[in-house]
This record gives C-alpha cells, structure tokens and sequence, in this order.
C-alpha cells in the first residue's frame, strides 16, 4: 500500500489538505481512475469534497507518505511529487517531479480506449 498527501485547491479556491491511503501511485490505476479523473471533471465544491470523503482522509497528512499529489481544480492541473517529511522540524516537502509518471499512465489509457 501506497500513501500520499494530497494538497488540493478546490474550485472555489479554497486550499484543503487529505490523504490518499490505497493504492495511489498512479501506475497502480486506482487513484488516477477511481479520484483524480472524476475529481478533474467536477466544477462543484460541495461535490468535490463529496467524492474526496469516499477516497480520502480529510484535514490530514501522514508522516509517512511516500507521494505528494498537488491539484488545483481551478486549473485542472495535476502535479505528482515525491513526499519528504524532516522528522526534526515537522515539515513536509516536495521531492524528485514525479509528473511524468501520471501523464504517461493517463496516455496509457487513453489508448486503451481507442
């Protein structure tokens, strides 16, 4: 099992924080298929966080996340980082890009579907 911190600014533009704590690298289908496609897809708050209650845990992030999700849902952008926590300072940073590991699992099913 895989976890991620999601940081995501929801189309009303309000920041909220969660954690994804199945399966969410993005190769493993479940998060990109089963949140982040029908998250992107939504252009309603009350819904967005609706759909985000089902998959995550809200107002959280985990210490030991190994990924760092970042969506903003005004601009339907998805970034993908690695995770790093410093134990010592309790901050949470962004790692290695890790983006081209989602677009290129989104190609692969855009091409399953032709």
């Amino acid at each position: 099992m895989t976890r991620s911190n999601l940081y995501i600014t929801l189309t009303n533009g309000e920041a909220i924080i969660c954690v994804a704590d199945s399966s969410s690298a993005p190769e493993q289908g479940y998060i990109v298929e089963s949140l982040l496609l029908p998250l992107l897809s939504l252009s309603n708050t009350e819904a967005e966080l609706a759909l985000l209650s089902e998959h995550c845990t809200m107002n959280e992030l985990r210490t030991n996340a190994t990924y760092r999700y970042e969506i903003n849902l005004q601009t339907k952008n998805v970034a993908f980082f690695e995770e790093r926590y410093f134990f010592k300072t309790d901050i949470y940073r962004r790692g290695e890009d890790l983006t081209r590991r989602y677009t290129d699992y989104l190609l692969t099913i855009e091409n399953k579907s032709l």
